[in-house]
Parts: C-alpha cells; sequence; structure tokens
C-alpha cells in the first residue's frame, strides 16, 4: 500500500451509482405483476410503464420500497466498481459512501431496512466489514438536502453521483463533481466531468495502474509468485501484460476494461476452456481469473506477429473456423453467451450504425472535419445503401425478425490476423475472444474482410468467400450480398471510435504510448473511414462473393 502525504478523500453516492438495480427491478415488477414474464427493460423504462397508469405512481413507490430492501440481492455492483475501491486502496484514499434513503421504504407494512438491506448488500459483496475493507465508511441521509449538506461540509476532493441535482447543485459550486451517467453531455464547468463507465472514472481518477499494482493483482490470482512484470504495447482495448514467475515460466496477464453490455472475460476464458476441452488446440490455454478484478491469465506464447500473410496462413485460419463450428452443436456451448454486437436480424445491424452514429455526435460538434463528413458523405449514403440492403433482402427471410438458433454459429466476432501469433513451431495460434459468442455467420464473414486491422488481397478474399461458402452453406449468398455494404458502414464508424473520449481513455490505458498523438491519431482515422466509404459507395451493388 502506498502512504501518500495528503489522503485523497473520495465520496460516491450508493443507488445507481455503485449499485446497479435494472435486473433487480426487472424481477421485482414480474414477481408483483407489474410487467410480463418476457419483460427485458432497464429501472428507467419499467418506471415510466408503470407511472403511464392509473396510480402508477404509488405502485412505482412501492416497487422501489421492495427492490432496495428485500429484493436487493438481485442487485449488482456496477461493472468496475470493485477494481476502481481496490486500487483507491491501495493508494490509501479514503472513500465514504453517502446515500440519501430513509429507513423504510414508501408503503412497506413490513419495515424492512433498507439501509440495512444496503449495507448487507456491501458487505456480502466484500467491501466492507472484512479485514482490509475497500470502503472507509457509509452515511445515510435522509433527504437530498441533508445529503448536500454533508457533502459541503466534508470537503470531499471528489464527489461522483449519478443525479445532475447534485453534482449541479448551487451550494456544491466549488465541489469538484463527477457526473456518473451513460449520457453524451458536454459540461462546460472545469471542476465537473461526465462519466459513463468506472473505468473512465478510474482513469480520471487514478490514471495507469503502476506495474507494482499490477503485479499486486497478478499475485493474487497465481499460484506461482510473480517476480517481475513488464507492460505490452500495443493494446487495443485490454491492457496486457508480461509475467515472469517463480517457477520460471512466463504468462499473459490481461486486465479486461469494465462495460456492462458484454462480459468480455467470460466470452474469452471460458471459450478457451471450452476449446481446450474439445481439444482445439491453436489457442491460448487458460490459467486463473479473478471476476472481482475483471482480470485473467493465459499461457505465454513465445512467437511473432502475423504481419504477412498469404494463402497458407487463410488456410489456418478457415480450419480454424471449420473446426469450432463443428462444435456448435456441442452442449456445452448451449447456453453460452451472444458475441458482442451481435447481428441475429438484419435490423441488428441499422441500429448498431444507428447507434454508434449516436455516439459520435458529442464529438462532431469539437470536430468540425468529422461532423462534416458525418453529415455530407456518410448519411446520404447510409440511406441509400439502407434501402437497397431492406429491399434486396431475401424473399424467405424477414429484416426485422431473428434467425433461429440452428442459424447461428459460435463466432470469435474480432476475427483476423491481428489477433494470431506465429509460434516458433510455425503454428497459428488464435487469441483474443472477448468478443466471442452466438452470431450470424454472414456477421463474422462480412467483418473480417471489412476489419480496419486486415489488408486483404484480391486473390486471397475470393479464397475466404470460398472457403466460408465450405463451412457455412452456399445458400447464405443472398443475406450476404444485402447485408455486406452495410456491415461495411459499420466499419466505417468502428474506425473513428477514437473520436469518443471514453474509447480514446481505454486506448491509452492499454497504451499510454499514444497519449501525446491523438490530433495525428484521429486525422489518419478519418482518412481510412472516408477511403472505405468511398470503396464501399463504388463496389456495393456488384460485389462478388461466390
Amino acid at each position: 500500500m502506498n502512504n501518500q502525504t495528503t489522503q485523497i478523500r473520495i465520496g460516491i453516492d450508493l443507488d445507481n451509482t455503485i449499485i446497479s438495480y435494472d435486473n433487480a427491478f426487472q424481477l421485482g415488477a414480474k414477481i408483483n405483476g407489474l410487467v410480463g414474464k418476457d419483460c427485458n427493460l432497464n429501472k428507467k423504462a419499467i418506471r415510466d410503464l408503470i407511472r403511464q397508469r392509473e396510480n402508477g405512481e404509488i405502485e412505482w413507490q412501492k416497487l422501489q420500497g421492495y427492490v432496495y430492501g428485500k429484493g436487493i440481492n438481485e442487485a449488482a455492483l456496477f461493472s468496475g466498481v470493485f477494481r476502481f475501491l481496490w486500487l483507491c486502496r491501495e493508494r490509501n484514499f479514503y472513500i465514504e459512501i453517502v446515500s440519501h434513503k430513509t429507513e423504510f421504504g414508501h408503503f412497506d407494512l413490513k419495515k424492512t431496512s433498507i439501509r440495512n438491506a444496503s449495507t448487507n448488500f456491501l458487505i456480502n459483496q466484500g467491501l466492507l466489514e472484512n479485514e482490509n475493507p475497500l470502503i472507509n465508511k457509509i452515511t445515510y441521509k435522509n433527504t437530498k438536502k441533508e445529503k448536500i449538506n454533508y457533502i459541503k461540509e466534508n470537503n470531499f476532493d471528489w464527489f461522483i453521483d449519478d443525479l445532475e441535482e447534485i453534482i449541479f447543485c448551487n451550494d456544491l459550486e466549488d465541489q469538484n463533481g463527477i457526473l456518473f451517467s451513460n449520457e453524451n453531455l458536454l459540461i462546460e464547468k472545469s471542476n465537473k466531468i461526465n462519466a459513463q463507465s468506472w473505468d473512465e472514472i478510474s482513469q480520471k481518477l487514478l490514471n495507469n495502474w503502476t506495474l507494482d499494482e499490477v503485479k499486486g493483482v497478478a499475485n493474487l490470482i497465481n499460484n506461482q509468485d510473480v517476480e517481475s512484470i513488464e507492460k505490452l504495447p500495443g493494446g487495443g482495448n485490454s491492457a496486457i501484460y508480461k509475467l515472469h514467475l517463480s517457477n520460471g515460466h512466463k504468462a499473459a496477464l490481461k486486465m479486461y476494461p469494465e462495460i456492462s453490455y458484454h462480459n468480455r472475460l467470460k466470452s474469452e476464458f471460458e471459450g478457451v476452456k471450452f476449446f481446450q476441452e474439445l481439444g482445439i488446440k491453436n489457442v491460448q490455454k487458460p490459467i486463473s481469473f479473478n471476476t472481482s478484478l475483471n482480470i485473467a491469465t493465459y499461457e505465454w506464447i513465445d512467437g511473432n506477429r502475423v504481419t504477412k500473410y498469404r494463402e497458407k496462413e487463410l488456410n489456418a485460419a478457415l480450419l480454424f473456423l471449420n473446426e469450432l463450428n463443428d462444435e456448435s452443436k456441442v452442449e456445452s456451448f448451449n447456453n453460452f453467451l451472444f458475441a458482442a454486437d451481435s447481428c441475429p436480424r438484419g435490423q441488428d445491424i441499422e441500429m448498431q450504425i444507428n447507434r454508434r452514429l449516436s455516439q459520435l455526435k458529442v464529438a462532431s460538434i469539437k470536430y468540425n472535419e468529422l461532423d462534416q463528413f458525418l453529415e455530407n458523405n456518410f448519411k446520404p449514403l447510409l440511406k441509400e445503401i439502407t434501402s437497397w440492403s431492406q429491399a434486396s433482402w431475401p424473399k424467405n427471410e424477414d429484416f426485422k425478425i431473428p434467425l433461429n438458433k440452428n442459424d447461428l454459429t459460435l463466432s470469435p466476432s474480432d476475427f483476423g490476423f491481428h489477433n494470431a501469433i506465429r509460434s516458433q513451431d510455425n503454428r497459428l495460434i488464435f487469441h483474443d475472444f472477448e468478443y466471442f459468442g452466438w452470431d450470424d455467420p454472414v456477421k463474422l464473414i462480412s467483418d473480417f474482410t471489412h476489419h480496419a486491422a486486415m489488408s486483404l488481397s484480391s486473390e486471397l478474399e475470393k479464397l475466404w468467400f470460398s472457403g466460408v461458402s465450405e463451412i457455412y452453406g452456399k445458400h447464405l449468398i443472398g443475406r450476404l450480398r444485402s447485408s455486406w455494404p452495410l456491415y461495411g458502414l459499420n466499419w466505417c464508424l468502428i474506425i473513428l471510435n477514437e473520436f469518443k473520449d471514453e474509447v480514446w481513455n481505454r486506448r491509452i490505458a492499454a497504451d499510454d504510448s499514444k497519449a501525446h498523438f491523438r490530433d495525428e491519431h484521429l486525422k489518419t482515422q478519418l482518412a481510412k473511414s472516408k477511403n472505405k466509404l468511398n470503396n464501399l459507395a463504388a463496389s456495393y451493388k456488384n460485389k462478388h462473393y461466390w
């Protein structure tokens, strides 16, 4: 633990900042007959739905009392909270939870203490009342006003809350604040910050982990002591470290980004574990993991990056996919996750493109050249291609209806030679299965050719399309022809990801050598996106597949 002359004091709200209630409200609403059994809405959507009814506000308050009390065990910590608090403890920061909630819930005839329920939840999550707790103190107040006064009196270095009325309160004008919100907000006050994830909060307040700190978490999950550690450059999302162990062996440690919509650790670690059990050998072997800290270790592969690839390498990739597709019917994978950003419907591709456009909206305000490109070039072609794709969609399939499970495959998702190592015995070892899961094979086929890290010659592209047609079936030609240009448009936007602050911060956390070259990098990425868009416009109607 690092001792500091002046102890940093951080105050944090509890509900919807540390504790996520989406699952708890969904289950509670079902139990109380307020929504249907197939409901899949978040807390805000459930609230809005219930409030529309007669006596809806009372029903909503009753549900709140249930969820914050008896139903709290169905809640969860927000992704990244535990790791943030763990590092704060290592740096000897003072952490205090300040929450406004009454002792008992509204209309709760059983008088369940929601304060005790919250405290017990934090204890069960390993944050309180152990030998080395991650939280120093928890304080409850009855009202927002009392909470605001307490924050002002205690002069925290930073206070983190999901409510704008707390962070931007006039009484807390001088308080450094972080608004925890997934909205893209432009905040003009110098002492106020918007963060969409706990990874982003960690990057803003704690900066990068030191090697000693990473060594500390590595020692928690390995049977062998870590003698030395080095950070590897080039990580796009996950920070990757090389561990030298006391038994003379080496291992790779991955520190996954904390995102809520896809469990990267689960996809990769469980995926390669199943691969190993099924005898698929050309992947990294899993060693150990810790879900709270969102880290895992894998065997170290001595070898080189695959920078040149020809027919031999392409055949190795096809052989791997063929083996994986054959294993898609194995019972072990029946309930496995969907791939990240999976598209079992044609409509999902369109929705993903629109989501990415929306995420770039704030960045386009700051970067005029980006705004001009999106408005004058991208959006007109998007309208044209979307109309063409829907009109040419196979008549026996529905653009808006998901494919049957039998029509899906297990997809590495982020698949290509950029995620392969040429081992010392000249084998290709595939790695990085963070997005692995069930998906439409057409997405895998399309992404391989569109991927920004790939550069296939026309000859290799023909071999690729021919090879995958044998693996997944030539009947896919109609859906591939109709959706390939949409996936291309999606990649035009993926290339622009670093314009988004939260993505750029994640890149820097993985590889801080990029920190001083953002403007130069963004200019390059915009040029790549423009070039790809121009190529799509020229080729999408007469593209040859098989």
